[in-house]
């Protein structure tokens, strides 16, 4: 037991810095899942089960085995925790902010619980909220380098990259080798019209892991704002053949085609960006522009073949 428990602790470490499973992780996974099977069914080994699912995304299962947890141990924090990380994982936000609210009541001092409820506060779209939920994370676990990360991200979200460049540089101190620390060190840097270093910051996060659409996209918009039409438009036509279902490569693809003077594809991709976005109101506003844009240029094109 306690081997696969160890496996299992690197296993999430694995997780938590490549941004998916790995081979290795999920077996220590399902070794544990084994493990734990043979015990008696106490609520902690129900908990510790629930965890194992979670990480390999089978939030169903999952929740299963933290209600099982709570019928046996209603007030245990770390069941309440998983049962909430559950709920997001099937799209059911509200509930899981109720979960990490009783989580955060039962264990005032489990900082994972604070965490995760600014994680769902962040995805509400209650960034205030949810940085005040990660700087008491923070405060118990100042060593951890996924709360910095989160902080960086609601400080960003909030307007105010200088300070979320600061916790974000404090999470790379950390641990340099999770993809999303770049991304969102990208990003903050774009926000204060730092381009040169954003776009080192994207690279570093595409040489960590190549096949997310998000940094491909968030890369796109720091090479459109250089006005380097063809790089943005590789990068965003990467994304979306990533699969991306942000409307913002669609758009970005939009801007970088307008650029190259492809007026019909970028029109046509903003309608696949409106699919993806329905009500987006820049991309009305792009479209009218665009529209001017190609207009005018047809005008031109007959008054040049009239003489």
């Amino acid at each position: 037991m306690e081997r696969a428990r160890r496996e299992f602790v690197e296993a999430a470490e694995d997780f938590t810095g490549a941004g998916g499973l790995t081979d290795r992780a999920g077996k220590a996974v399902d070794a544990l899942d084994e493990a734990l099977q043979a015990e008696e069914k106490s609520p902690m080994s129900r908990v510790a089960r629930g965890y194992a699912r979670l990480i390999k995304g089978e939030y169903r299962e999952a929740l299963s085995m933290f209600d099982g947890a709570l019928r046996a141990e209603p007030k245990m924090p770390e069941a309440h925790a998983g049962r909430g990380e559950a709920l997001l994982g099937l799209g059911r936000p509200k509930r899981a902010l109720a979960a990490f609210g009783r989580a955060v009541r039962l264990g005032p001092e489990m900082y994972v619980a604070h965490k995760e409820r600014g994680e769902a506060l962040l995805k509400a779209g209650r960034p205030k909220r949810a940085l005040a939920a990660f700087n008491r994370a923070a405060s118990l676990s100042p060593g951890e380098a996924g709360v910095h990360l989160r902080r960086g991200e609601a400080l960003r979200t909030l307007g105010r990259p200088k300070r979320a460049l600061a916790a974000l540089d404090r999470a790379a101190s950390l641990d340099a080798s999770v993809w999303t620390v770049h991304l969102e060190r990208g990003r903050s840097l774009l926000a204060m019209g730092r381009s040169g270093e954003a776009l080192a910051a994207l690279d570093r996060a595409l040489s960590l892991e190549p096949s997310r659409p998000e940094v491909h996209t968030a890369r796109g918009s720091v090479l459109l704002g250089a006005q380097r039409y063809g790089d943005a438009l590789s990068s965003f036509d990467r994304a979306a053949g990533l699969g991306s279902l942000d409307a913002a490569a669609q758009m970005g693809r939009a801007a970088a085609l307008a650029g190259k003077g492809r007026i019909d594809e970028a029109l046509a991709a903003l309608d696949a960006a409106e699919r993806l976005e329905p009500g987006e109101k820049r991309i009305g506003m792009m479209r009218d522009a665009f529209s001017a844009t190609g207009r005018a240029g047809r005008a031109g094109g007959r008054r040049t073949g009239g003489r």
